[in-house]
């Protein structure tokens, strides 16, 4: 099979290394309007995928194929089209703009200029992803796009950093947003940000429509680099980055657990452990005071990265061959991970009019971490539920005599736990055939394969440990294993047919697509599902002032039942170029307005992201039934009403744009619903379509853009919100829906889909007296606990009581931008905030005890919570008493939801630019960046982008310094 693919390889790479055709060379400078040349102009030739790129003298050399149309295109100014007929050298002048309206973008299987474009789409600033050091492509979410969010908790080497979300969240199942690399459905954490061209994202229904059952969630379309005609060149880009943990807890020393647990116990009426002189020692600093989760972070966590790609291409055929590396180090030498992948994409002009698009890749992620803690955070809860008085070691003469308290030591677990290793493999080959029938009309198909490996091994060695008389206590056996993951392969082919023309003299132009597209996903444990679609779109630009976007998509998924495989989904929109009509000529020739639009789009969009089978019968195997079928089973359905405005002013230099959407979510997805026992299992459930969600919000950004002198800056910003809500729960607007999984969740009308629900407290009881004179109080109360309100007056507090206390979404996002340019200086800056969140103090984040179920003990608390808790002398603290063993104040209530806005300096990053070294060397680029370094908040956690816990695998800092070189 390799040596197959090899030979596949060099053929498709030998028409590129051998110029078959002899073809004229068009030259030529491209300036801007004071005459300063402009590098990294776009030159293409029209109704081709050939191109070049312009270099720092803003100079261009092109191979053209007889007379062609050349397009001349860069962000931030008016792009151009020129004949080459009877030219030689074409100089060109590009005039500057902050919304380049002639830009072409990537809006699903086809490409639309920006100017007849009804629907909302934004595009991510590439320049900025590709210049700053980027672990994973999510990170690039990060308070640059209104309306999309990623809530990043941690920098787990190997992990993805979070979970992106698209105008908010309306389902039961995966909420992320389906993602396209090259027209093949993937993930964002496989592909390496220094290959990716631009990045497209679908947010209404009028835009993601195309993807049909498959859009609700929003659409991410990524296009990775290919290389130019005529232009050979090798781009390096290397970093090196050390972290910085920013959201340690402040764990108390011996002698305040000492107090606290006294304290506790003394409460509750127990023994005490601690005696004065014990807690006098450790005040005096003679007694055991571990940091445990200090003696666990052995190193300085590090990484690095480098990639490299070599471009370029004749007059049959471009190529680009991009290789990365990544190494991720976390902070003891078992944790970290390291990845290696190679792309090579080629374009082959086979004929005149026709073309292959050739891309491979493949990718290979190791991930190491401790036996332990092999979800990358077992290490560190156990470091938590440690407490400063339990020592390390014995007082032996044993090398290493390591103590177990309940059979745990996080130390002995680094050097004597094991270590567990995963390999993550995927390759993917992708076939685009394109056949240009006249300059107008296109057809062209897409066929990729995908194929998905995982492994695993684990290996400990034999260890005894022994107590400090040097008598054997336990052994730690020796174990090793390995275990192959679930392989998945998936099969694509697509056909498309594409028109695109001007009419009536070029006043009109129409964009005409129409496809039909299979799918098949085989899982080497026998899954296996298939999808058919049948899809269309129309864009019509009448007279450049009004412009129609109409979709619509069949679709047909074997997840379902028979009778409900097939559903429809049709879009529209229309925009308004007010810019083009006859009474805004005063205000466009006085630069006082340059572009202004108004759009509006309406459309229907499903959502099928579950496993295969759902809607079929299980039975155990006693015959029993453990899932009752339902014929009725479909997709989530999801009706989206979108209005937007953008608007160029000042002469291009500022940019506006306001939106508004409804998400009318129903049919949603339940595939654990519990029903009645009638067969006499003790569990019974079934796959369900129920309830309906509404998700409304506004998004605004702006961008300001000028130069003043030799000084180039911009600066830009976003703001948004989202409100979601349950409009009905189950089958009816009056039914609630109780989550048997989670008692602090529950549906009914009116509430968001992630509520707190809990309790409302009234203070803490004082006295004895208070407690025992209150009717209404949980089991085993004291006074100090939180005292609930009993809100329905029946003398009783129980699940009646509760209420809605609020979601833990993001509301006010925002973030500001700030960019600057001097020479050859380069200076950026990012900030991004939220403006209001209600965060969960929840696990010893919050409270000063380990609730698990079992032994409810003191771990090491927080400082935080020992300088708040509530004492007879201080009744009016923010948190209750110290306690351990079972308690009603872990329940959850208001007491745990905290203030979790903040506002984070997600980027700081100073660059010089060194244009030309050599003959060969075009530029070198040296930066220095730092990314999430400060952060404020009155988040009483640790990290407000998540929720509290026990233990996680820290937040980082990032400090690194990189180096980016262009060779030609």
């Amino acid at each position: 099979m390799y040596k197959s693919r090899i030979i596949l390889l060099l053929l498709l790479m030998l028409p590129i290394c051998t110029l078959m055709a002899q073809q004229r060379s068009i030259t030529g400078k491209v300036t801007d309007e004071s005459g300063e040349p402009i590098p990294s102009v776009l030159v293409l030739i029209k109704g081709s995928t050939a191109g070049t790129t312009t270099d720092l003298d803003g100079t261009y050399s092109i191979s053209v194929p007889g007379d062609v149309t050349l397009i001349f295109n860069m962000i931030g100014f008016n792009g151009q089209e020129i004949s080459t007929n009877g030219k030689n050298v074409i100089d060109v002048t590009l005039l500057e703009g902050s919304v380049d309206l002639n830009e072409v973008v990537v809006v699903g299987f086809s490409e639309v200029e920006r100017q007849h474009l009804a629907s909302s789409v934004e595009q991510l600033d590439m320049d900025l992803v590709k210049s700053r050091p980027i672990f994973k492509l999510e990170e690039a979410f990060s308070g640059t796009i209104p309306g999309v969010t990623l809530m990043q908790g941690n920098n787990l080497p190997g992990s993805v950093p979070g979970s992106i979300s698209i105008r908010g969240i309306s389902t039961l199942q995966n909420a992320g947003p389906l993602v396209i690399i090259d027209g093949m459905e993937q993930s964002l954490t496989d592909i390496d940000p220094n290959q990716v061209k631009n990045i497209t994202v679908l947010k209404d229904a009028a835009s993601a429509a195309l993807y049909g059952s498959r859009g609700a969630n929003g659409v991410i379309i990524i296009e990775t680099d290919r290389g130019t005609t005529g232009q050979f060149k090798v781009n390096l880009h290397s970093w090196g980055a050390l972290h910085n943990p920013i959201d340690l807890p402040d764990f108390v020393g011996a002698s305040d657990y000492m107090q606290l647990n006294n304290e506790a116990r003394g409460y509750q009426g127990q023994s005490l452990l601690f005696s004065d002189e014990d807690i006098a020692a450790a005040e005096n600093g003679n007694y055991t005071n571990v940091n445990w989760l200090d003696k666990i972070m052995q190193r300085q966590s590090y990484s690095h990265n480098t990639s490299a790609s070599i471009s370029g291409g004749g007059g049959v055929g471009t190529f680009n061959l991009m290789l990365g590396y990544i190494d991720e180090n976390g902070m003891n030498e078992l944790e970290g991970s390291n990845k290696f992948s190679a792309r090579f994409n080629t374009n082959i002009n086979i004929a005149d009019k026709f073309v292959l698009l050739a891309d491979f890749y493949a990718h290979r992620l190791q991930v190491d971490r401790l036996q332990a803690n092999s979800d990358g955070h077992g290490l560190y809860q156990l470091a938590w539920r440690m407490n400063p008085t339990q020592p390390i070691f014995y007082e032996s003469e044993l090398e290493d005599n390591y103590i177990l308290h309940n059979n745990i030591n996080p130390l002995a677990s680094i050097e004597h736990g094991g270590s567990w290793n995963a390999l993550h493999d995927r390759s993917t080959i992708n076939l685009r055939p394109k056949y240009f029938i006249n300059k107008n009309l296109s057809v062209e198909g897409n066929v990729s394969y995908m194929i998905n490996k995982s492994a695993n091994k684990y290996k400990r060695l034999t260890y005894k440990f022994f107590d400090g008389d040097g008598k054997p206590v336990n052994i730690w056996s020796n174990s090793v294993g390995a275990s192959q993951g679930v392989s998945q392969s998936q099969v694509t082919a697509r056909a498309l047919i594409n028109y695109e023309k001007e009419l009536r003299q070029g006043q009109d132009k129409i964009y005409l697509l129409g496809g039909a597209e299979i799918m098949n996903n085989t899982y080497t444990d026998y899954r296996e599902f298939s999808k058919s679609s049948f899809f269309t779109k129309l864009n019509y630009s009448y007279d450049s002032r009004y412009l129609l976007e109409v979709t619509a998509r069949g679709d047909g998924s074997s997840k379902f039942a028979p009778n409900n495989r097939w559903g429809f989904f049709p879009s529209g929109a229309f925009a308004w170029n007010v810019h083009n009509e006859s009474f805004m000529n005063g205000l466009i020739s006085s630069g006082v307005v340059n572009n202004l639009k108004f759009r509006a789009s309406y459309g229907l969009i499903g959502n099928e992201n579950v496993d295969p089978y759902l809607w079929q019968e299980v039975v155990n195997t006693w015959g029993w039934t453990m899932r009752v079928p339902n014929p009725d089973f479909s997709w989530e359905k999801q009706r989206q009403s979108n209005f937007g405005l953008d608007l160029t002013t000042f002469n291009n230099k500022l940019n506006l744009t306001a939106e508004y959407y409804h998400k009318f979510s129903y049919d949603l997805i339940y595939s654990d619903f519990p029903v009645p026992p009638l067969t006499g299992s003790y569990y019974l459930t079934s796959s369900v379509n129920i309830g309906e969600v509404e998700n409304k919000g506004w998004e605004f950004s702006a961008n300001y853009a000028d130069k003043v002198g030799e000084v180039d800056y911009s600066i830009g910003g976003i703001f948004f919100d989202n409100q979601n809500r349950v409009l009905k729960a189950g089958y009816n607007r009056s039914d609630t829906l109780i989550f048997k999984s989670n008692q602090d969740k529950i549906w009914y009308e009116g509430i968001a889909i992630d509520n707190y629900f809990g309790y409302e407290s009234d203070g803490y009881f004082q006295t004895w007296e208070e407690v025992d004179g209150t009717e209404a109080k949980l089991p085993n109360t004291y006074p100090g606990d939180i005292k609930y309100k009993d809100k329905n007056g029946d003398g009783v507090i129980n699940d009646e009581d509760k209420i809605n206390l609020g979601d833990p979404f993001p509301h006010l996002n925002y973030s500001i931008n700030f960019n600057l340019r001097f020479r050859r200086w380069d200076f950026n800056f990012l900030g991004q905030g939220v403006g209001k969140r209600l965060g969960r103090l929840n696990g010893m984040e919050g409270y000063p005890v380990l609730m698990d179920g079992v032994n409810n003990n003191l771990g090491a608390p927080r400082e935080y919570y020992m300088n708040n808790r509530w004492t007879p002398e201080t009744p009016d603290s923010r948190f209750p008493r110290v306690w351990t063993g079972s308690s009603p104040n872990a329940l959850l209530s208001d007491v745990w939801l905290s203030n979790a806005a903040f506002f984070r300096v997600k980027m700081l990053q100073l660059g010089y630019t060194v244009p030309k070294i050599g003959r060969n060397i075009n530029s070198v680029r040296i930066y220095f960046n730092a990314q999430d370094a400060i952060t404020f908040t009155k988040w009483e956690g640790l990290e407000p982008e998540r929720d509290g816990g026990n233990g996680n695998y820290p937040r980082m800092a990032t400090f690194s310094l990189g180096v980016k070189a262009t060779i030609n």
